[in-house]
């Protein structure tokens, strides 16, 4: 084995698997594997190669409350995080371990599964969604890989288990994560597995808003994601998901640029620049913090394009750094003038972003009731610290405080 394997010989992952082999049978499983044959072990316990981001599952023999008293026997924490589907997670010295007995599907409603608990491998691998995902391997490194996806994985190929219309029916969120997976670990798509994914599009209806925003957000970061969302699109996915036009170009410039840091609420304005947040609310439901900065980065954009030349301070006063920042992005990505607003980017991640210096306390303190006159100089010194450059330094502060009191007595 490879030294991306290292995390193997970890005393916590040693204990875990000890603890469960004492009682039946355990094997590595999933992305611990896939990902540390090409060299990208878990993050936690990442020895040689690049480390992934991949958590350590287990599938076991053991039932689930077997599981827990195997586990306990041995000293380790056991918490019952899935315990309907099997999964519960162990704990040694802080390394969480997740735990799932083999499983059956018996029926599927296109998302959620009644499993089956069983001890035979075979009817383990079969449910699962692609080759890659299906290889195993025991405590000592020996590799079961009854799918063949080591050979997948060489050949920088993403399949389906078995028949590819079947394995989406199962479930249709594998059709968003065929092409997440297509993106990291394959150079185009499989043939069989796009047709599908055309065919069983409209079965996405089924899907609840926030996983498919997961899953469409997950993909923004991965290596081939213009590609990706480019045979989604022509696929026919993204339709079924929102009801607009994907810029594609757009925001493939975006993400050579930014690529892995590419912001969601980037990603989206790239994406969709006309889907509002009613529209982009019933696609994805995705967090009210994403739709606030997504609005916040086009209001900064119209303001930048309409008063060119206009202080950078206050843009960045009115809108915040962040917003103002992928507003510029936006337009340097645009082709129009690029240059000119990355130069501008740069002195906006450089200037210090204005805070309003003084509040409706210091105009009472300065001598001025409570009451509409207090507003009304609030915004009276605003503009005139705005107009003066949002001066920071206490002697000009101090004077236009004074001469707005004065003002309004």
């Amino acid at each position: 084995m490879s030294a991306a394997f290292g995390w193997m010989d970890a005393a916590p992952v040693r204990a875990v698997m000890a603890a469960l082999n004492a009682k039946g049978e355990a094997r590595f499983v999933g992305g611990c594997v896939r990902d540390s044959l090409i060299g990208r072990p878990p993050a936690p316990l990442a020895k040689g190669g690049e480390a992934g981001t991949t958590d350590i599952d287990v599938a076991t023999t053991l039932r689930p409350e077997e599981t827990i008293a195997a586990l306990k026997a041995a000293g380790l924490a056991a918490h019952p995080t899935g315990v309907e589907h099997g999964t519960i997670t162990a704990v040694a010295d802080g390394l969480p371990v997740e735990v799932t007995t083999l499983r059956a599907d018996i029926a599927t409603d296109g998302r959620h599964a009644e499993v089956a608990f069983t001890t035979d491998w075979a009817q383990d691998w079969r449910r699962r969604d692609f080759t890659i995902n299906a290889i195993y391997s025991d405590a000592d490194g020996t590799l079961f890989d009854p799918a063949a996806g080591q050979a997948d994985l060489d050949a920088g190929r993403v399949r389906f288990i078995g028949d590819p219309d079947t394995r989406i029916q199962e479930d249709y969120l594998r059709i968003l994560r065929f092409f997440r997976f297509t993106s990291r670990y394959a150079a185009a798509p499989d043939e069989a597995g796009l047709a599908a994914c055309a065919r069983q599009a409209e079965g996405m209806a089924r899907l609840s808003k926030e996983r498919i925003w997961q899953e469409v957000s997950r993909l923004f970061a991965t290596p081939n994601a213009p590609a990706m969302l480019a045979a989604a699109e022509e696929a026919g996915v993204l339709r079924q998901v929102i009801g607009a036009s994907a810029r594609i170009g757009l925001f493939a410039r975006l993400h050579d640029h930014l690529y892995p840091d590419i912001p969601e609420a980037l990603a989206v304005a790239a994406l969709w620049p006309d889907a509002g947040p009613g529209m982009l609310r019933e696609a994805f439901k995705p967090p009210t913090a994403l739709i606030g900065r997504i609005e916040a980065l086009r209001e900064a954009r119209a303001h930048l394009t309409r008063e060119r030349g206009a202080p950078l301070l206050r843009a960045l006063y009115r809108f915040g750094r962040e917003a103002v920042c992928d507003a510029m992005l936006l337009e340097a990505a645009e082709g129009r003038e690029a240059q000119d607003w990355l130069s501008l980017l740069s002195e906006a991640e450089r200037l210090r972003v204005p805070v309003l210096p003084i509040g409706g306390r210091d105009l009472i303190a300065a001598g001025l009731a409570p009451g509409p006159a207090l507003g009304e100089a609030i915004s009276r010194f605003e503009a005139e610290w705005l107009a003066q450059g949002c001066p920071a330094d206490e002697e000009r502060i101090s004077a236009l405080l004074e001469r707005v009191v004065r003002e309004r007595r």
